[in-house]
């Protein structure tokens, strides 16, 4: 994927996306944004962008909308990528607070559609799928988060938006290992995970 010298990046999500950005000085975390900069530092040295971290660690669909117009519009991107959903999904399984309503399918499609909505300005939006670091198909949170990306699908069809599989490159990548051998909870990605997740976006 080609970026523009000058051009305003923003990575909107959960904290796949933060990777403990708040303990970074420049607050871009120690996750997949941090390999995507340093890449695209290392290899286009004559461009200069502007990276933004707009994940917040335990954000769902609803949290990142009611944030979005501070987090992400008031950097005026030119791109954004949104990789948002795994805690709409996991939340349905832990009741880690049992005060914050839980985000059904159809609330999620509702709000994704309402994410792509605000995205219209900007020149290039990309949807991220949300994954599940599991290979058995059967498993209870699998079939949800899939069902979940289904529904990401379906918005991002109806509004021309182009997606990024993630789930796809970590089916790949469990072809040959467990899910587990890089990440405990198998969501959080750890260093391979993020290597991935940020191949997926350079490569486009």
């Amino acid at each position: 994927m080609k970026f523009q010298d000058r051009e305003v990046i923003v990575f909107a999500g959960d904290s796949v996306t933060d990777a403990d950005k708040y303990n970074t000085g420049d607050r871009i975390g120690t996750g997949y944004v941090k390999l995507i900069r340093d890449a695209l530092t290392a290899f286009e040295p004559q461009n200069l962008y502007k990276i933004v971290n707009a994940g917040i660690s335990g954000d769902n669909s609803a949290d990142l909308l009611a944030r979005w117009d501070k987090d992400v519009d008031a950097y005026a991107p030119d791109t954004v990528f949104c990789m948002i959903g795994i805690n709409d999904v996991w939340r349905h399984f832990d009741e880690l607070d049992p005060h914050k309503p839980l985000i059904s399918e159809e609330d999620y499609e509702k709000n994704l559609r309402e994410i792509c909505k605000r995205a219209k300005k900007y020149k290039r939006f990309f949807l991220i799928t949300p994954y599940f670091l599991e290979r058995n198909r059967q498993d209870e949170m699998r079939m949800l988060t899939e069902r979940y990306v289904q529904r990401l699908y379906r918005v991002a069809e109806e509004n021309g938006v182009p997606v990024l599989d993630a789930q796809k490159a970590f089916d790949e990548y469990m072809l040959s290992r467990a899910g587990q051998s890089i990440s405990w909870d198998r969501v959080h990605p750890g260093p391979v995970g993020s290597m991935i997740l940020a191949r997926l976006i350079l490569k486009g």
